[in-house]
């Protein structure tokens, strides 16, 4: 069966206190593995940016991380690229996706 949404990524280097509250807070999809705080969705489409908004704000100045958002219906990706403090979302054509990451290697 197809998703109408798939959601996967992976956010590290929180700031010790952030780290600590966050971890108190619903993340929805997002969970804690050690101090990585990871996300593997399938199934509805999910309003993810709140989320992202109190994630950024617990980074600390090495964090960093991504979220790629599959939309199925819409046959797009959209990429979200966290520091500290902010998030940025581009669209990515899903038969190219995987090139974004040649950085990361």
């Amino acid at each position: 069966m197809k998703f109408p949404a798939r959601i996967f990524g992976e956010i590290h280097g929180f700031d010790p206190a952030g780290l600590k509250e966050l971890q108190q807070k619903d993340l929805g999809p997002f969970e804690f593995n050690n101090e990585r705080l990871e996300v593997e969705h399938e199934g509805p489409p999910l309003d993810i940016e709140p989320y992202l908004d109190e994630i950024v704000a617990a980074l600390g100045g090495d964090g960093r991380g991504y979220v790629d958002y599959l939309d199925h219906d819409q046959w797009r990706v959209y990429r979200y690229q966290l520091k500290p403090g902010s998030w940025t979302c581009t669209t990515v054509n899903p038969d190219h996706a995987l090139e974004g990451y040649h950085h990361l290697q």
